[in-house]
């Protein structure tokens, strides 16, 4: 039983206190019961009002609680995202200038083969054959972004306060996923267009690739053939866009360790 409850009784104990001066009129039981009433009202409404303010205050403090606890909750899984971003994209530039780097040197070799095809003369029936190995190879980059689609797919986006960070993230992802698509379209390409052309006119194995296997009277002929600087411009082509895809998104991951590593420390 509250403390107001018992001022209420005690003041029903001592009706005397409460009650209205009697007045030679006759009233009714209605108009005595109102009158009691309403003296219980001015007698009792500092109490009334203390109970509510106080009813308020329990409220506002345990709501205030409620989102201390959350917001202390988010503030720690927002840590744990953003340390577990950090290492996927650390790991993502690592795999992205091994790459960049392989794609160089496949853009280095297409050259060369198309050099040999304007100047038959500097050519070199092993070097052609181990040139065209290295442009038919693939270089491949795939992100590693378990941690940016659970974001995104538990709607925990939200937890990234850092508005400049959210884009960047959304910039970087969208570009890894451009190259997903351009990667599997030149796949497509090589199966279907380069690779055969290749594998039936060259040699691809380090054991025959030498001047007194293939000949180099052929060989000449070969990479004078329209179609074979077609088939090396198709593959630069392919990686030369690739090339520019991975060195953005290169671009992208460095500027997100930095601010990732910032908000880590």
């Amino acid at each position: 039983m509250s403390w107001l409850r018992l001022m209420e009784e005690s003041l029903e104990e001592n009706p005397s206190e409460t009650a209205e001066p009697k007045l030679e009129n006759v009233h009714t039981p209605d108009t005595r019961r109102k009158r009691s009433v309403a003296g219980l009202i001015r007698e009792m409404w500092p109490a009334y009002f203390i109970e509510i303010l106080v009813i308020i205050l329990g409220i506002s403090i345990t709501l205030a609680l409620e989102e201390w606890r959350d917001g202390s909750k988010e503030e720690r899984l927002e840590k744990v995202y953003l340390k577990n971003l950090y290492a996927d994209i650390t790991i993502d530039q690592n795999s992205l200038q091994g790459t960049i780097a392989q794609t160089e040197k496949l853009l280095e070799r297409g050259n060369e083969l198309l050099l040999y095809a304007r100047k038959p003369d500097k050519l070199l029936s092993h070097q052609v054959d181990a040139d065209i190995r290295e442009i038919i190879s693939r270089p491949k980059f795939l992100s590693n972004d378990a941690t940016f689609s659970d974001l995104k797919n538990s709607g925990n986006l939200h937890l990234l306060k850092d508005i400049q960070l959210k884009n960047i993230l959304f910039d970087y992802y969208n570009q890894t996923q451009i190259i997903r698509d351009v990667q599997d379209a030149e796949q497509l390409a090589t199966i279907t267009l380069t690779g055969p052309y290749f594998f039936k006119h060259f040699s691809l194995a380090d054991s025959l690739g030498s001047e007194e296997a293939a000949g180099k009277e052929n060989m000449v002929e070969a990479v004078s053939n329209i179609e074979f600087s077609n088939n090396v411009l198709l593959r630069l082509s392919n990686r030369k866009e690739l090339l520019e895809r991975y060195q953005k998104a290169d671009s992208l991951a460095k500027k997100l360790e930095e601010m990732l590593d910032k908000k880590a420390e």
